[in-house]
C-alpha cells in the first residue's frame, strides 16, 4: 500500500510541478541562487512527505556541526534509493547532489534535480566523472553551493563500506571547502531489503565533525578518502550497536 501511495503521489506531484516549472525558470533568470533555494524548499517538503508515506521513523544527529555560512562537501555512505531523499530532507545548506545517470529517466524528479544543479554520473564513463568533478568545483567556488556525493560509487548492503574513490575529494581539496562526513544507517530497510515494496523502518542520518581541508598537508590530502571512509565506518558501527 505504501508503495502505491508513493507512486500515486509522484504522478500528482508531476502534474502540480508543470506550472511551477515556469516560476522556477523566471526565478533562475532573476537570481540563480534564489531558484536553487526555492527548488530545494519544494523538494524538501515533497521528500519529507514521502518519508511520511513510507512510514519511516528517522533520527537526525549532528546537524549543528555543519557550517551554514559556507559551502561544504558532504561525503556519505550509500545504502538505499532513499538516502538522497533523507539527505535533501535534512541538509541545512543549499546543496547539489551527485546521482547516477539512471535518475534522469524518472519524470519530474529529474527536472527538479536539474533546477538544483545536480550532476548525473555515468559510472562506466571516465570522462563523465571528470566533467562531474569540474562542474562541482565550479559550483562550490562560484555559486557557493554545497555538494553531496557518495564515493563508494554504488549502493552497498554490507556492513563494511566499500573503498571511497579519491577523485571525489578533489571538489574539496581544490576549493578548500570543509568536508562533512555523513552516515546513513538502516535505510535499506525502507525498500531494498524487501523489493519491490516500501515498508516501515527506523533509520538514522548522522553528520560528523567538519574537516578543514585547507589545514591539511599534501600527504593528508592524498589519502583523505581513506581517512573520511574510516570516520563514516566508525559512525556506522556505533549506530549499529
Amino acid at each position: 500500500m505504501r508503495t502505491i501511495l508513493i507512486f500515486l503521489s509522484l504522478v500528482i506531484i508531476a502534474i502540480i510541478s508543470i506550472p511551477l516549472y515556469g516560476v522556477v525558470w523566471i526565478l533562475g533568470k532573476i537570481n540563480p541562487m534564489l531558484m536553487h533555494r526555492f527548488s530545494q524548499r519544494i523538494v524538501k517538503i515533497v521528500f519529507r512527505f514521502w518519508l511520511f508515506l513510507a512510514g519511516t521513523r528517522y533520527t537526525v544527529i549532528g546537524r549543528e556541526k555543519v557550517p551554514t555560512d559556507e559551502p561544504v562537501l558532504y561525503i556519505a555512505n550509500h545504502r538505499s534509493f532513499f538516502d538522497p531523499i533523507l539527505g535533501y530532507a535534512f541538509v541545512p545548506t543549499p546543496t547539489a547532489f551527485v546521482a547516477k545517470d539512471d535518475i534522469k529517466k524518472i519524470p519530474c524528479v529529474a527536472q527538479w534535480m536539474y533546477f538544483l544543479n545536480c550532476s548525473f554520473l555515468d559510472r562506466n564513463d571516465v570522462k563523465s566523472g571528470m566533467e562531474m568533478i569540474k562542474k562541482n568545483i565550479k559550483l562550490v567556488k562560484e555559486n557557493k553551493l554545497s555538494v553531496c556525493i557518495s564515493p563508494e560509487g554504488t549502493r552497498n548492503s554490507d556492513d563494511t563500506l566499500l573503498p571511497f574513490k579519491e577523485g571525489s575529494f578533489r571538489i574539496a581539496t581544490r576549493t578548500n571547502c570543509k568536508i562533512v562526513p555523513v552516515c546513513y544507517t538502516n535505510t535499506e530497510n525502507i525498500f531494498e531489503a524487501h523489493l519491490p515494496w516500501v515498508k516501515k523502518a527506523r533509520v538514522t542520518m548522522e553528520f560528523g565533525d567538519a574537516i578543514d581541508t585547507s589545514s591539511l598537508d599534501r600527504d593528508a590530502k592524498k589519502h583523505i578518502g581513506e581517512t573520511v571512509r574510516q570516520i563514516v565506518q566508525d559512525m556506522y558501527d556505533e549506530r549499529r550497536k
